[in-house]
Parts: C-alpha cells; sequence; structure tokens
C-alpha cells in the first residue's frame, strides 16, 4: 500500500474542499413549533425572531451518498427558523450530529471551514417501507431523537405555502447564520472568546424529489451534553422526504463581535460543539454505544 506524507505540495491542495457537494442527499425533513421562551432563550440576542410568538423549528435526518469530499454518511440536525439579522433572514443551527464513514471528515470540515456545530454520534437511521418512515438518534447512549411520519400531506396546512414549488428538478435557496470564533486565555486561565464573527451561509439545494408527509410521533430523550429535547414539540407542522444534492454557493461575513459581546456568545454556542466533560470535574461513561 502506498503511504501518504506530513507534506503534501501546495498545488495540490488547490482542489482542497473545491465544489464542495453533498450530493444524492435521502432522508426526512421535520417541522415543529416550539415554546416562544425557549426559543428566545437559544437564539443569540444578535439575531430576531421573525415571528416571535410561532417559532418553527427546522430538523432534518439524511444519508449524504455522494459527498464530494468524504466517503458518504448520516447526519441529523435542528435549528430555528424564522431568525434574522438586519436584511438577512434564515435557519440558526442549535447542533449536527454525524455518523458513519466520512463523518469525521464531514465534521472538521463543516466546523472548521463554515463554524457548524456539529457534533459525532453512535447512530443515525433513517427507514422507509413503503409510506411510513422512521428516523432514530443516538448520542452516548441516549435516544435524543425518534420519529415516525406518514407520506400524503402536512399536518398543517400552513406548510403547503412554503413547499409548494419544490417538484423534481426545482431548485431552492437556502441561508442559515453561524458565528465562528477564536479561543483564547483571559484572567485567571479562564478560557473566553476573544472575537466571534457572524456567517451568513448561502446554498443551493437541486430536488429530485419532495414528498408530503404528516407527523406521528416524536420523542426524545433529555441529555445533558446535546439537549435537542429542550426544542420542545408545542405543534407538529409536517414533514417530507426528500432526495436531493445540496451545493455550497458561497459563505460571507455580516458582522464582528469583540471583548465582552463576543465572550458572551459562548454560552449560545458551547453546547452545540462541546459536552459537559470538558467543564465538569467529575465525568466518565463505561461500556460500548
Amino acid at each position: 500500500m502506498k503511504n501518504g506524507s506530513y507534506f503534501i505540495e501546495r498545488e495540490k491542495l488547490n482542489a482542497f474542499m473545491k465544489g464542495a457537494a453533498m450530493n444524492e442527499e435521502e432522508g426526512l425533513y421535520i417541522f415543529w413549533e416550539t415554546d416562544p421562551k425557549v426559543a428566545r432563550r437559544v437564539l443569540p440576542p444578535q439575531l430576531e425572531l421573525i415571528d416571535p410568538e410561532h417559532p418553527q423549528v427546522y430538523s432534518y435526518f439524511v444519508n449524504i451518498r455522494e459527498p464530494t469530499f468524504a466517503p458518504w454518511y448520516m447526519e441529523a440536525g435542528i435549528g430555528i427558523l424564522g431568525a434574522r439579522y438586519k436584511e438577512h433572514t434564515g435557519l440558526y443551527f442549535c447542533n449536527l450530529q454525524l455518523s458513519g464513514p466520512g463523518a469525521q471528515m464531514g465534521l472538521l470540515s463543516g466546523r472548521e471551514m463554515s463554524g457548524l456545530p456539529k457534533k459525532m454520534c453512535e447512530k443515525i437511521v433513517v427507514e422507509r417501507n413503503d409510506d411510513i418512515a422512521h428516523v432514530v438518534v443516538e448520542a452516548k447512549g441516549r435516544r435524543i431523537f425518534e420519529a415516525e411520519i406518514e407520506i400524503g400531506s402536512y399536518n398543517e396546512p400552513i406548510m403547503e405555502a412554503g413547499f409548494t414549488d419544490l417538484v423534481p428538478g426545482a431548485s431552492a435557496d437556502g441561508y442559515c447564520f453561524l458565528f465562528k470564533y477564536d479561543i483564547c486565555s483571559g484572567k485567571d486561565d479562564n478560557v473566553i472568546l476573544q472575537n466571534a464573527t457572524l456567517l451568513g451561509y448561502d446554498s443551493v439545494t437541486d430536488y429530485r424529489s419532495w414528498e408530503a408527509a404528516s407527523i406521528k410521533s416524536i420523542s426524545m430523550e433529555p441529555s445533558l451534553d446535546d439537549p435537542w429535547s429542550e426544542l420542545v414539540v408545542i405543534k407538529p407542522l409536517g414533514a417530507a422526504y426528500s432526495i436531493n444534492s445540496n451545493w455550497v454557493r458561497g459563505m460571507h461575513v455580516l458582522a464582528r463581535f469583540e471583548e465582552k459581546e463576543s465572550d458572551d456568545l459562548f454560552s449560545y454556542l458551547f453546547a452545540g460543539r462541546y459536552d459537559r466533560s470538558t467543564i465538569s470535574t467529575g465525568h466518565q461513561r463505561y461500556g460500548q454505544y
């Protein structure tokens, strides 16, 4: 077998993440209305809610079968729809979970390049039989998400207006807010975020299919490390089963924050990226999950 090297010629690196795309994604997209107090609590203060009385949660669970930068992997994500910064509107991601052969490269490239709040988990299962689909996400021995949907129609009519154009061959723009930051040591050796950058992540999704569905059940086990259940389900809105390809059109800087305003963001960004073991003096986990 040919061995690699810790030195790679610079010209070869011009191909690094060039034309990054998540091709042939297949899986579930699930939407619900959550508690307004919860949505405001977890959303960084620099962002507003377009509809503060009826905040919506967006979640997805897909097999990314042909990423351009890694072997296939499974990915699950959860965030708040309808966030706004000045004239920009989009999604604020709380957390993404990854598993499978390409998960490590998917995690590292997403976190280091874009600031996506990604973690590794033990298991993501998405299955479909005829018109019934089921998803499970397990992280650190907790079943942080489980749902069942039925293909046919949405739970609420409001969903129809937002997804009427997702026919085979259609393309749709996507936009989300992400934070990148620099960690350094402050007074008394405390870690601080010296500065932070708010990025606008601009993407496009090309659809092979989008099948409306109703949510039959959702359950989320509480977890100190992966608190998806904080985004409690107040009203199921609907779901879909889709095959699509997603690619990054570009990222741009929306704002830069420094000193206290930057450091205060750590309270909002920590749980999506790190575990409680990094801030506790007593921690242990035994066995294989």
